[in-house]
């Protein structure tokens, strides 16, 4: 009896500790709860975790999450300090929450303080980058928010929301709006964000084109398109768009036509590249990029059914659903693809 005492007490001990609930385990269920909207019943998880690791910086970031849903601003600064003052792999994340509780709580100015000493201290944070650039859009400092977008998209290429807001920033200018879009719609093809850059893409493609009847088309190129940079490569998108209706492209669909103007624009962009020596963010970033994806047939087709993906459109579902290995091949090419 004595054995069988000794030994169910010797299996009882590791059983009660593997039962117990690990940091990471808190933590884990603060998340859920802030998920679900409980913040306060978040902050108390998080608050357990700390009292027993006041060391934990994820906790301290998590709680400062829920702060800021509950727009208690103060706490958030408070909590954000704390991590800065850690010199921990979170200190970044201490800039980028203060910066979020300042802006929200009408501090603008201190917010881009806080972001750009952030940027200082961590520039491989992009994150910074694209809080500050929307500051600045609060501000009406669109040249600055541009500055900014650009940087924090050489850290992260695959930052979605830095790339749409390029693109709207730039509407007014054709070109690199359409390029900042484009690159958009590779990294978030489906969703509200998704369909309303393909529209804005498309009606792109059809500035300055107007239909009188099926005979008679008229091309109107503003004098900033004429003077830009990109001039060559807009007026082909335009005369391009303009052929719609010819009969060479009367068996054509609207899919298989705007595949192949999106790649002459691609393919002159490039052309103009090389051939006038042309340098600077959007041609060595996006041009290059959108150049190279041109020219490889296999990774352009891709391309193009992806970012369709979100219509309802027959010919791109089939094709989607039967070329699986070809969509893996192309989003490995674009993740490995290294920008100037």
């Amino acid at each position: 009896m004595k054995k069988l005492l000794f030994f169910l007490a010797f299996v009882a001990v590791p059983f009660s500790s593997f039962s117990q609930e690990t940091a990471k385990e808190k933590i884990h269920r603060g998340v859920e709860l802030h998920d679900e909207g409980n913040y306060r019943e978040a902050i108390a998880v998080y608050e357990e975790v700390i009292a027993e690791d006041d060391k934990n910086w994820e906790a301290y970031y998590e709680m400062c999450l829920s702060y800021v849903s509950l727009r208690e601003f103060d706490k958030t600064v408070k909590y954000a300090d704390i991590i800065i003052d850690s010199d921990s792999d979170m200190m970044p994340k201490g800039y980028y929450i203060k910066g979020i509780a300042l802006d929200y709580s009408g501090k603008h100015k201190e917010a881009i303080k806080v972001f750009k000493k952030g940027i200082k201290v961590a520039p491989e944070f992009h994150s910074l980058y694209y809080s500050l650039a929307i500051v600045d859009c609060r501000l009406e400092e669109y040249d600055e928010a541009e500055e900014y977008l650009q940087e924090g998209l050489q850290q992260n290429p695959l930052h979605g929301s830095s790339h749409l807001l390029l693109g709207k920033l730039n509407y007014e200018e054709r070109t690199k709006s359409l390029l900042a879009l484009y690159n958009f719609l590779i990294i978030e093809p489906t969703g509200k964000r998704a369909n309303e850059a393909l529209t804005l893409v498309k009606k792109h493609h059809s500035l300055g084109v107007e239909f009188k009847d099926d005979n008679n088309v008229n091309i109107t190129l503003s004098s900033l398109a004429i003077d830009s940079e990109f001039g060559g490569a807009e007026a082909l998108l335009s005369m391009s768009q303009a052929l719609r209706r010819d009969e060479e492209y009367a068996d054509k669909s609207d899919f298989d036509f705007f595949a192949d103007n999106t790649k002459s624009f691609f393919m002159v962009l490039g052309e103009l590249k090389e051939n006038d020596k042309k340098k600077g963010f959007w041609w060595d970033y996006y041009v290059d990029f959108f150049y190279d994806l041109a020219k490889n047939e296999e990774m352009y087709e891709t391309f193009i059914y992806y970012i369709h993906q979100d219509i309802q459109n027959t010919q791109v579902e089939l094709w989607l659903q039967d070329n699986p290995e070809k969509i893996d091949a192309f989003l490995e090419w674009v993740s490995n693809y290294k920008r100037a």
